[in-house]
């Protein structure tokens, strides 16, 4: 397979794509792990971490799970926050980078299912039931921060929408069918459009080449004065975002997380009762009845324990801040709750993806097991927002009674905005 690949073409829809419509929370939890067991048998084959996870992609649309989101009204489930967690955490016990794809996805729907035009929610919740995934073009390289971008969405002489410009890290862009990006007009203000990912002038490069989370495509597209469809798009609100504005991909960050650490604790469970030989020195026959490596795996349950309760908190005061949003005192613990999570989790990932080795033994280390794709996925992925600022809010609130806020807020107020 190429490692630089190019899609420009429109594509029909799938008509041998069957959707199922999830019904009920129950129900979206049992896809879930419906979908998670066969991905993660493809994830242990090291082969399958170059090539594309197309496979891996459909079954998140045809199991129902990109449709969750949508509203009872429009014909979906309208599923809670914790639900959406709990799906995004049990398929990135499979493959962190397909959790990604999930997440990033649900990111995206979230602005769709609630936008104020009807239209828009009428048009995407259909979309989303029929299966269709959703990427996001908003990073930028080159400039002095993620926010420095030159992407431009302008009018041309004929009054058509045109956008232009390249972005990096799109998430799940390459096998989605909707991209979300972010542009700013001619005069600077920053705004967005939804594109058709099949739109003639979009071309998906296939060069997202971490040696973690490789199952993200977080790659290169590139738009070549695409005409964008203004009857679709969900226009900028005026002034500031909410302070919570960032906690639903923050918290489904922490999702992925976990996710990736109790695969990793899963993996060496697995691995100590089918393959691993004791040491020498333990006296016992199997490395399972050895005091020391039975101490370290109470420890790795622990940190993953702790990493499902926080993030199980934290979704639980999410949905309670969906019912009252003015709600200043909730709205300051959602995000210290959501920052809490994102800590454990990060701890939890890497140190259990990448400790797991030392009760393993040598013969672990080799190719075949693949085993060390979770310490590579939770390396890379614990390094898109830096979780020492998130620890700075925290601290900061309990320290000096600094309101905990996120980094929209901080860049607004330098843009103006």
């Amino acid at each position: 397979m190429s490692h630089v690949s190019e899609i420009r073409a429109p594509a029909a829809a799938d008509p041998a794509r069957a959707v199922t419509i999830i019904r009920s929370e129950e129900e979206a939890i049992r896809a879930a792990h419906a979908a998670a067991a066969i991905i993660a048998e493809l994830a242990r084959d090291p082969a399958s971490e170059k090539q594309l996870p197309v496979r891996q992609a459909e079954l998140l649309s045809t199991s129902g799970l990109t449709g969750i989101s949508v509203r009872p009204e429009y014909g979906g489930l309208g599923a809670s926050v914790k639900t959406i967690v709990d799906t995004v955490r049990i398929i990135s016990a499979a493959d962190g980078g397909v959790g990604q794809i999930l997440q990033i996805h649900h990111v995206m729907a979230r602005g769709l299912v609630n936008a104020e035009s009807e239209d828009v929610r009428a048009f995407f919740s259909r979309e989303l039931l029929a299966g269709k995934r959703l990427g996001n073009a908003l990073a930028e390289v080159g400039g002095k921060n993620k926010f420095d971008q030159k992407t431009r969405l302008e009018t041309d002489a004929d009054g058509t929408l045109r956008l232009n410009g390249a972005k990096f890290y799109a998430t799940g862009s390459y096998l989605a069918d909707w991209i979300s990006v972010s542009a700013r007009g001619a005069d600077g203000t920053p705004g967005g459009a939804l594109v058709s990912r099949h739109a003639p002038g979009v071309t998906a490069l296939d060069d997202w080449h971490a040696y973690g989370q490789r199952h993200s495509v977080s790659g290169t597209v590139l738009f070549d004065n695409v005409e964008v469809d203004p009857s679709i798009q969900t226009p900028r609100g005026k002034g500031p975002f909410p302070r919570t504005g960032l906690t639903f991909p923050q918290i489904l960050h922490a999702a992925i997380d976990t996710g990736i650490a109790s695969g990793a604790l899963a993996a060496a469970i697995d691995y100590l009762n089918t393959h691993a030989r004791a040491w020498v020195e333990s006296g016992v026959e199997r490395p399972t009845d050895e005091p020391l490596i039975i101490n370290r795996i109470g420890q790795y349950a622990v940190a993953v324990r702790a990493a499902e309760a926080t993030l199980r908190y934290a979704a639980d005061v999410f949905d309670q801040h969906r019912a009252a949003p003015d709600d200043h005192d909730l709205a300051t613990e959602l995000i210290l709750a959501v920052a809490t999570a994102r800590a454990k989790s990060d701890e939890a990932s890497l140190a259990i993806g990448s400790d797991l080795f030392s009760l393993l033994g040598a013969s672990s280390s080799l190719e075949k097991w693949n085993l060390d794709r979770f310490w590579r996925n939770a390396r890379v992925h614990t390094t898109h927002d830096p979780i020492r600022w998130r620890l700075q809010h925290v601290g900061n609130f309990y320290l000096n009674g600094v309101d905990p806020g996120e980094y929209n807020q901080i860049t607004q107020a330098r843009q103006g905005v």
